[in-house]
C-alpha cells in the first residue's frame, strides 16, 4: 500500500439578492460587507469538490537513486 497526498479544493455557488442603484454599487455593497451577513440565507449544500493535484509521498526505489533522479 502506498501513500498519497490529495490537494483538494471546495467551492459553493449561489446567488445573494441586493438593493442597488448600479452595477457597481452592488458590487461595492458586496466587497464592504462581512462575508457572514451577505450570505445568511443562501443554500450550502451542494458543494463542488475539484482535485487540483495527487502526490504520491512514497519513493519506489525501482525509479529513482539518492538524489531522485532517473536512473
Amino acid at each position: 500500500m502506498r501513500n498519497f497526498t490529495l490537494k483538494l479544493s471546495k467551492s459553493y455557488n449561489f446567488e445573494i439578492k441586493i438593493e442597488a442603484n448600479s452595477i457597481q454599487e452592488a458590487k461595492k455593497i458586496v466587497l464592504d460587507t462581512p462575508l457572514e451577513k451577505v450570505i445568511t440565507g443562501c443554500d450550502f449544500d451542494k458543494p463542488e469538490l475539484i482535485i487540483n493535484d495527487i502526490v504520491c509521498n512514497d519513493l519506489d526505489p525501482r525509479f529513482y537513486s539518492d538524489d531522485n533522479k532517473l536512473r
